[in-house]
């Protein structure tokens, strides 16, 4: 089943996360029953003008577009994961940025996650500054760090709190291929700080 491949995703992140600091976080631990979607919550990313649909855009050719970044690698097998982090010291407060692939996804990007950093946090070696030119940052839908309860509530249709966390998953159909689209998003007085995307499909 599908779930079964965002679970093996979430495994692999999160032993990634605890082998290197500029891993992407693990996916936050379930807190009840996902809401469920009518239709896929997933939406390409937006680094200024370059979009990256999920599943479908290689970890390698991200990087490439992006002109910045240095792949990393953790585990083998199942726990195998790729991927690339990114800081965005200019935005209030600072963001850092991963772009993940999962020993599922055969080298293209499935996962993508986001937190918000305390001010005055610094690019690294590992988590370069994204391009200014690649800003602003967001899904398609105008999802992003930043965006209030309210506006989950208003825009998204998301039945969010202003604290704790909220997350939201889609499993069907499309032709022949199961899919499944999740969204995990932390809030703290009233607005995201932290979000999780994953993408996966199978025959």
């Amino acid at each position: 089943a599908t779930s079964a491949l965002i679970a093996a995703a979430s495994a692999a992140r999160a032993a990634g996360a605890h082998a290197d600091a500029s891993a992407p976080p693990p996916w936050p631990a379930a807190r009840g029953t996902p809401q469920p979607a009518a239709s896929d919550p997933t939406h390409p990313l937006l680094l200024g003008s370059l979009r990256l649909p999920l599943e479908t855009t290689r970890l390698a050719d991200a990087r490439n577009a992006i002109g910045a970044g240095l792949p990393m690698h953790h585990g083998d097998g199942a726990d195998s994961l790729d991927w690339l982090c990114y800081t965005l010291p200019d935005a209030g407060p600072p963001q850092r940025l991963w772009l993940s692939s999962s020993e599922l996804a055969g080298g293209r990007v499935d996962g993508v996650a986001a937190v918000e950093l305390p001010a005055g946090t610094a690019a690294t070696e590992a988590c370069p500054a994204l391009p200014a030119k690649l800003r602003p940052v967001r899904f398609e839908d105008g999802l992003w760090l930043g965006i209030t309860s309210a506006e989950l509530r208003k825009s998204f249709g998301l039945p969010v709190r202003p604290h704790g966390a909220f997350a939201t998953e889609y499993h069907g159909q499309e032709g022949s291929l199961d899919v499944m689209g999740s969204i995990a998003l932390e809030l703290r007085g009233a607005r995201v700080v932290a979000l999780h995307v994953a993408h996966a499909s199978q025959d």
